[in-house]
C-alpha cells in the first residue's frame, strides 16, 4: 500500500508539459535521489539550468533510515511532488511513514535558512493525565540534544513514573549551523504546546526542521537519548521560550525571545489513523 503523503504546493507559477523547467526537474529526479543517499547525512542540494528554467532542490532522509531506503524514497517523492502538485514550480513532499522529504522551487530557499512549507498534523486522540509539563519536558530535551548534534538530529524517549512513555524525533537540515537549527525548532515546541497538549502523537513538518512525537516507539533503533527527570516548570505562554541553547557559546545559554507562532504560514491539520479528518 502507498505510504500516507503529505504534499505542500506553493504559489510561485506553474510550468508547462514537455517544457525545459519539466525537463529539469527530471534530470533532477534522475540525479538528487542518488546524491542524497550516498551522504553521510543522507542529505543533498542541487541546482538544475538557467533562469527562468532554474530549479532549486533539497532533499532529506530521517537519521534512522539507510541509503537504500532514502534514495527510494525520494524517487517516489519526485512523482508524488509532480503528481499532486501538477506542473507546479514550488513543492513540497512529507510522508507519514516513508524516511524522507523533499522541495523543489524555482525560488532559491537554499540562499536562506528560512523554514517553509510549514504542516502542524495532531492526532484527534487525547490521553487522559497528561500533564503540559511531560510534553514540554519531552520537547526541550530531545531539541537540546539535536541542536547539538553534529546530524543535527536525535531519537528520545521519556519515562517518568506513571506517566505514559513518549517518543520523539528531532531533526533538522545538516547544513544548518547549531543556532539556526534552534531557531528552527523553537516554533515547533510552541507549535506542539499550543496545539497538541494532551494529545496522543503529533508532528510539525518543514523544509528546514521536523518534529514527531507518539506514544509509541515509530523510529529505527534504540533511542538516543533516555529521559527520566521532569523539567521544574513550564515557561508562561508569553511567547518566549526558554529552550533549545547551541552549545559551547555561553551567551547562547540565556533564554532566547522568540515570535509568537507564525499561524498563517502554517496549515493545521488534524490526523486519524492515517486519515485527515
Amino acid at each position: 500500500t502507498a505510504a500516507q503523503m503529505w504534499p505542500s504546493c506553493g504559489e510561485s507559477g506553474d510550468y508547462e508539459s514537455k517544457s525545459t523547467y519539466e525537463a529539469n526537474l527530471r534530470l533532477l529526479s534522475s540525479t538528487l535521489p542518488k546524491k542524497a543517499a550516498s551522504s553521510t547525512t543522507l542529505f543533498a542540494t542541487d541546482t538544475v539550468g538557467n533562469v527562468p528554467n532554474v530549479i532549486f532542490a533539497l532533499a532529506l532522509c530521517r537519521g534512522d533510515t539507510n541509503s537504500s531506503a532514502c534514495e527510494g524514497c525520494l524517487v517516489t517523492a519526485f512523482q508524488d511532488g509532480q503528481e499532486h502538485c501538477t506542473n507546479n514550480k514550488d513543492a513540497a513532499v512529507y510522508y507519514d511513514s516513508n524516511p524522507c522529504m523533499l522541495r523543489f522551487s524555482n525560488q532559491n530557499f537554499l540562499a536562506t535558512t528560512v523554514n517553509e512549507h510549514i504542516l502542524v498534523i495532531g492526532s484527534i486522540e487525547s490521553l487522559m493525565n497528561f500533564p503540559k509539563l511531560l510534553l514540554f519536558t519531552l520537547l526541550n530535551s530531545t531539541a537540546q540534544s539535536a541542536v547539538n548534534s553534529s546530524r543535527r538530529f536525535t531519537t528520545s524517549r521519556l519515562d517518568v513514573s506513571s506517566f505514559p512513555t513518549l517518543y520523539c524525533l528531532m531533526q533538522c537540515t545538516p547544513d544548518l549551523t547549531a543556532d539556526d537549527c534552534a531557531a528552527c525548532l523553537r516554533p515547533y515546541n510552541q507549535y506542539t504546546l499550543k496545539y497538541m497538549d494532551g494529545k496522543k502523537g503529533g508532528r510539525v513538518l518543514g523544509t528546514r526542521c521536523t518534529m514527531r512525537y507518539e506514544t509509541f516507539p515509530f523510529f529505527q533503533g534504540d533511542p538516543m537519548l533516555r529521559i527520566i527527570n521532569l523539567a521544574t516548570e513550564v515557561p508562561p505562554n508569553n511567547n518566549t521560550m526558554p529552550i533549545i541553547t547551541a552549545n559551547p557559546a555561553p551567551q547562547s545559554q540565556s533564554p532566547v525571545e522568540a515570535p509568537p507562532p507564525p499561524e498563517a504560514q502554517a496549515t493545521i491539520q488534524e490526523l486519524h489513523g492515517s486519515e485527515f479528518v
